[in-house]
């Protein structure tokens, strides 16, 4: 090792710098960078808990969930007018051969 090796290998020691003779990439300038989770996730709005899952906590209460009724009603319509979705294994592609 030459004498410029070993003085930059020394420096790094002492101010606590990455020493890398070779320049590999090692990732080390993302690791420095300031975290996005907290920022991100703080961006959105809280949500409370679902009605959902105050209606499976207190089955005594007798919560009625409209929307969800409204949904399976809008689904049943459909259904008897033939717009609905399709069974599991007759949609569009059910004719096709497999390969």
């Amino acid at each position: 090792m030459s004498r410029i090796q070993e003085v930059l290998k020394l420096s790094s020691e002492i101010f606590g710098n990455i020493y890398n003779p070779t320049s590999a990439r090692i990732g080390s300038k993302v690791l420095r960078q300031k975290l996005k989770g907290p920022t991100i996730s703080s961006y959105y709005p809280q949500t409370g808990p679902k009605l959902a899952t105050i209606t499976k906590a207190f089955p005594e209460l007798n919560l009625i969930d409209y929307d969800a009724l409204e949904r399976k009603e809008e689904i049943s319509r459909k259904k008897r007018r033939g717009k609905g979705a399709p069974k599991k294994g007759e949609g569009k592609r059910a004719g096709m051969k497999k390969k």
